[in-house]
């Protein structure tokens, strides 16, 4: 098995890299950490950042999540997903950590 964040071997009871101190998974059965409030990751945003929030909070995957969302934009009430997203835009704080933002530097 290999270390899913640095690619270096790892041994079978190995429970984290020993290189970066990534989990493994093997070994330990307490679930990952909730995140205490709902707020919207810019930095993980396709759009709004809403559906990267729910993930994050529930502990699932985004790419899920967004599935998720689609559905019950078309299926239930049409467009009743399309209002919940804008108001969980509006009402849901952005992340309060700031996201190093790469600059590009003009040639000279």
């Amino acid at each position: 098995m290999f270390c899913t964040k640095c690619g270096i071997e790892l041994k079978e009871r190995d429970k984290f890299c020993c290189d970066c101190g990534n989990p493994t998974g093997r070994g330990s059965s307490a679930p990952t950490p909730r995140v205490d409030r709902l707020s919207r990751p810019m930095h993980e945003a396709k759009l709004g950042g809403v559906c990267a929030g729910f993930a994050r909070y529930f502990g699932l995957d985004v790419t899920l999540v967004r599935i998720l969302w689609l559905v019950l934009t078309v299926l239930p009430v049409p467009f009743c997903g399309v209002i919940a997203y804008i108001v969980c835009w509006i009402v849901m704080p952005k992340d309060d950590a700031p996201v190093a933002v790469a600059t590009m530097h003009p040639a000279n």
